[in-house]
């Protein structure tokens, strides 16, 4: 998110705002120290919200949310850092390096996500059912499978839903990474926007340059006649 940025903005103007406040205030009345300090105090706050709300609406219309939308989206960013660090202490509990593998690329991946969200909060949006669904989903039976897996005395039929249940991490797996691929599908679109365009610049580049070597061809011709 952007929200520290806003901080600064506001920060760099109302600094100054507050020490020229309380510097007059000393300069000009003669009164106590504290009440020069709340002087100061006051311009900072006074310019401070008002400079820190500007910027933070420049920023939304920027990322093209609402105030609400932002909030929405902050929340659930909140939410979904607590349940990616319950994944990131899942290591602790496991006992193959199949797992481990298997956890890693899916905690992998769901910090891909985040940080992506995290810089861009549009793009939260795109790709709601991760945060909604499928992280929870991951969070909720890596615990619980590896809490079952490290459980001795297993019978038979505990291996096979044990077996059964990581076949299912891995399909949640692949439906992290399409939550990724959607989430990217706009940039690649850009790209290929850019792409085209940079075809088109360079045959009008090429057409000027056949059409200006025609003109200097004709020029000399004439210079020649």
């Amino acid at each position: 998110m952007n929200k520290n940025i806003s901080h600064l903005v506001a920060s760099i103007v109302s600094i100054p705002v507050a020490l020229i406040a309380g510097m007059l205030s000393m300069i000009a009345f003669d009164i106590h120290l504290i009440f020069d300090m709340m002087i100061a105090a006051g311009a900072f706050f006074s310019s401070y919200l008002p400079v820190q709300t500007k910027s933070m609406r420049s920023q939304l219309e920027k990322m093209g949310i609402t105030k609400s939308e932002y909030q929405h989206v902050k929340k659930q960013l909140s939410e979904a850092r607590e349940k990616m660090k319950r994944l990131r202490q899942s290591y602790k509990n496991v006992r193959t390096l199949k797992d481990a593998k298997l956890i890693y690329d899916i905690n992998r991946l769901s910090r891909t996500i985040y940080q992506a969200v995290e810089n861009d909060p549009k793009l939260f949006f795109s790709i709601q059912q991760f945060f909604h669904s499928n992280l929870d989903s991951a969070v909720n039976t890596i615990e619980q499978y590896l809490f079952l897996y490290k459980m001795p005395g297993k019978t038979k039929d505990e291996k096979i839903k044990l077996h059964e249940t990581r076949i299912s991490l891995f399909e949640l797996k692949r439906t992290i990474q399409s939550n990724l691929s959607a989430m990217n599908a706009t940039g690649y679109q850009n790209l290929e926007v850019e792409k085209d365009i940079i075809k088109l610049n360079r045959k009008r580049k090429t057409t000027t340059l056949k059409l200006d070597n025609q003109m200097d061809i004709q020029t000399s011709e004439k210079i020649c006649k």
